[in-house]
């Protein structure tokens, strides 16, 4: 561990939703054990799985003493990754998807940026990695700033690079949607004109995976379109015009 990393250890409880991960929560765990800024606790809600990580799970908790478990029903990954907000106790709260990997220096980069600029909403570029391969197929540059205009018509923020600081957030849900949960949170982080800013560095890895088909793409601007009007309250035609634009901007993105 570094000097740095250690001036800042214990601070963050990491939440990691996880359904049917066997082939790759081991590794997802591990990524964070091997932080150079040791998180207070990692908790990993298991919604529901049926393959083998329980079992995986309950073999790494009687390693990890800062693993935490809870497991529930099948709900969706909002519902448990409010699970793991519900029972974070650090004073930063930063979120890893279970497919996806941090680098050793990602909370110590990222929660030094966050203690010395007085910074409360923050998250990072991240490099994408093919799923079969795990080759490297390229870096996603999310704009230094995004405030809550710029989310209403896009998303550049990957959940496995954000953390944002609780002690003045407070307790912050997702809504119970099973897509767009996590801009959703970013959304509400932000109505009241609080920025979201980039640190420094690349230090995680999205696994990006194959076979997304067109009516999951459809499910999802339902829900998009349903957060629009239900969370932030906005007019069928002023959603249905901001769901355009966000399409549009997912189309034109490039890594």
């Amino acid at each position: 561990m570094s000097a740095a990393g250690e001036n800042y250890r214990g601070l963050v409880s990491v939440i990691t939703a996880s359904c049917n991960s066997a082939a790759t929560i081991e590794i997802c765990v591990r990524s964070v054990q091997a932080q150079t800024c040791g998180p207070l606790e990692h908790i990993v809600v298991d919604d529901g799985s049926t393959d083998q990580t329980n079992e995986i799970l309950s073999e790494l908790s009687r390693e990890i003493s800062n693993l935490s478990v809870i497991r529930q029903p099948n709900r969706g990954a909002g519902s448990a990754r409010n699970a793991g907000i519900e029972a974070a106790r650090g004073r930063y709260i930063a979120f890893l998807d279970s497919d996806d990997v941090w680098l050793e220096r990602k909370l110590e980069n990222q929660v030094s940026f966050m203690e010395n600029q007085g910074c409360r909403f923050t998250y990072g570029d991240y490099d994408v990695a093919d799923s079969q391969t795990g080759n490297n197929i390229g870096r996603f540059v999310p704009p230094d700033i995004v405030d809550y205009d710029s989310l209403l018509t896009r998303c550049p923020i990957g959940c496995s690079t954000a953390a944002y600081n609780q002690e003045y957030f407070g307790k912050r849900y997702m809504p119970a949607m099973r897509r767009g949960q996590d801009w959703a949170l970013w959304l509400a982080l932000t109505r009241s004109g609080e920025k979201a800013r980039k640190y420094a560095g690349s230090d995680v890895i999205y696994v990006k995976r194959k076979g997304s088909l067109s009516g999951r793409k459809l499910a999802k601007a339902v829900d998009m379109y349903r957060i629009y009007t239900i969370e932030e309250k906005i007019g069928h035609f002023g959603s249905a015009y901001l769901l355009l634009r966000h399409t549009a901007n997912v189309l034109a993105r490039k890594i």
